[in-house]
């Protein structure tokens, strides 16, 4: 229904329409319980995301499933957009070193963040643009076949996209041929806790087939434990990145990110 009201309703009534609703949510959600790094404001709580299926349970899947406490009322930040932002801040010099980034179907929270940086030239890049209200300065791209230059891109940010791709691993070469030697990307995907392997099965074709069996309408896969091996078979250096493992959760406690969701940071 969404991507219906979306076709018809002119992009820049859209984003007046959603800009004025998210006012009005943040206001009513105001507290001092969450608080959220993207649009500064705290609340009393986030609002509940994901979707509810057995296969997201039943695989034990971080970063998808259903969360009590993970839409930011105001600007729509997700728990996993919190934790990248918690990255950028503890880990990198993302807001005042001159970089060149490129940002992979980019989320709202985070394209607005980063777009504003003056020492950031900011390249962002999706696959489809209809039925979303991304910025229409966004590139329309295919990321297994990037029409970039190699060693084009200190960071790469591509959240959330790789389940999506049919071949995963032409995609994640290609994010390898882009970065700069010393560059790193966040390689983010939902992952299972009990499979060892990553589950594919391309007879799944319907919407409702991958729903089952996959978790979403839009996957192909569920991601096991060898996904740190798949980036590492292009060249990548991995390390993974938890504030709980890295003895700063308690400072980022009412980011009310999940702790057993690891951020995938890949090195060149």
């Amino acid at each position: 229904m969404k991507f219906v009201l979306k076709k018809y309703i002119p992009f820049w009534l859209g984003r007046k329409i959603r800009g004025s609703y998210q006012k009005i949510n943040g206001f009513l959600y105001t507290g001092n319980s969450c608080f959220c790094p993207f649009c500064n404001k705290s609340f009393r709580k986030f609002l509940p995301g994901g979707i509810d299926l057995p296969v997201l349970y039943e695989k034990q899947i971080v970063g998808a499933g259903y969360r009590l406490n993970d839409v930011c009322p105001r600007c729509y930040s997700l728990d996993r957009d919190r934790l990248v932002y918690i990255f950028l801040k503890e880990k990198t010099t993302v807001f005042t070193s001159p970089i060149k980034l490129f940002h992979v179907a980019p989320e709202g929270c985070i394209r607005a963040l980063l777009s504003s940086r003056h020492n950031i030239t900011y390249v962002p890049g999706v696959k489809y643009l209809e039925g979303y209200y991304y910025s229409r300065q966004t590139n329309l791209l295919d990321i297994t076949n990037i029409p970039y230059s190699d060693n084009a891109f200190d960071v790469i940010i591509c959240n959330h996209v790789l389940e999506h791709i049919p071949d995963d691993l032409l995609a994640i070469k290609e994010l390898y041929r882009i970065l700069k030697p010393g560059g790193w990307a966040i390689l983010q995907v939902p992952i299972s806790k009990v499979l060892q392997t990553t589950f594919e099965d391309d007879t799944q074709i319907t919407k409702q087939d991958r729903e089952r069996a996959f978790g979403q309408f839009d996957h192909v896969r569920i991601y096991g434990q060898d996904y740190k091996a798949r980036l590492e078979s292009a060249g990548f250096v991995v390390k993974p990145f938890n504030p709980g493992k890295e003895n700063i959760q308690g400072k980022y406690r009412n980011y009310a990110i999940n702790p057993d969701e690891d951020l995938f940071v890949a090195y060149k």
